[in-house]
């Protein structure tokens, strides 16, 4: 079992196995050319010089290394350990078992195996419909979102308010290709607040806006808001776009195999940050040898989309009285 603490916990033998994993699968899965030299492996890229020997890992350009698979994820994919697990957990393993042709049995997060999913909404995700008003215009007036489309998702019950006090927290639903429900991702909306948990099935499954599974393209986003904003900055040029908020900035491998089987073209677009730009670079790499995908990567200009959003709807604001306009800064 991989621990969900942030306290670095890592023993059990699931972490062990994560651990043990071959360097060179790691390197390989990320998209490196990895060519042997002795005992050792070396793999050289315009930000990487990675030697590989047995289960130690250096980077000459990083100044940096260590023992195990899960350090070079968290080296790699700028991790830190939970996540570096949960990485090669749900998304190594079965893009290991595709490309050798093996079956993989479907995918679980980490969450759902700990505590059932319907024990997770019960504690966290009930519906308190006296909550709605309030959390409906922190999207409308605070995030600036499109109403008619907050109350279209909310009248099919894919957003609503949950029952927290003082302040709810929105719950948006994670849906499977056949409407199942699989995982939920909470929002508070307490100005600040970086409450913004995901539990259940965020692999396999997401929160989106529009059918994604059907749509001629998929928009990859890193939040709720984020696929919120995007639709409704972009949404109505197009009706069959389908944003999918991937719970961080990592596509999920099940996501590109499906917009690859379906022939659908994949928009990567995650935060204007460091972490984006390594989920664009990692999604990139992972599917370079897939024959005619078409994939390719949007950067909102600010820090996310719904920054870009508010600042459209500041530059259509009309100016107060005898106040100037705000300045949008660079």
């Amino acid at each position: 079992m991989i621990p969900l603490s942030g306290g670095g916990d890592d023993r059990g033998p699931q972490t062990d196995r994560l651990r043990n994993i071959p360097l060179v699968d790691v390197l390989e899965w990320h998209g490196f050319r990895v060519k042997p030299e002795g005992r050792s492996y070396r793999s050289k890229t315009k930000q990487h010089n990675i030697v590989v020997t047995g289960n130690r890992w250096f980077d000459n350009k990083a100044g940096t290394g260590g023992g195990g698979a899960i350090n070079l994820q968290m080296h790699l994919g700028g991790e830190d350990f939970v996540t570096a697990c949960r990485t090669l957990a749900t998304q190594f393993r079965p893009a290991l078992a595709a490309r050798n042709g093996l079956e993989y049995p479907p995918v679980r997060s980490i969450e759902t195996d700990r505590i059932p999913l319907p024990v997770l909404l019960a504690r966290h995700a009930v519906e308190d419909k006296a909550n709605w008003p309030a959390a409906r215009k922190y999207l409308i007036e605070t995030r600036g979102l499109d109403a008619a489309l907050v109350d279209k998702l909310h009248a099919a019950g894919t957003i609503y308010a949950n029952d927290h006090r003082p302040s709810a927290s929105l719950v948006f639903l994670h849906r499977d290709k056949n409407d199942h429900l699989v995982g939920a991702t909470l929002r508070d909306t307490r100005p600040g607040s970086s409450f913004r948990p995901s539990f259940g099935d965020k692999v396999n499954a997401w929160f989106a806006v529009e059918n994604v599974w059907d749509a001629r393209t998929v928009v990859a986003v890193e939040s709720p808001i984020d696929a919120l904003s995007y639709h409704t900055l972009y949404g109505g040029q197009n009706d069959r776009v389908g944003v999918v908020s991937c719970s961080g900035s990592t596509v999920p491998h099940a996501l590109m195999v499906h917009a690859y089987n379906r022939r659908q073209e994949l928009v990567v677009a995650f935060d204007n940050d460091t972490a984006g730009q390594r989920g664009w670079q990692k999604a990139w790499n992972e599917s370079a040898d897939w024959p005619g995908f078409k994939i390719r990567s949007e950067t909102p200009s600010r820090k996310d989309w719904n920054d870009d959003l508010l600042a459209m709807r500041a530059s259509q604001r009309p100016p107060s009285p005898g106040h100037k306009a705000p300045s949008l800064g660079a």
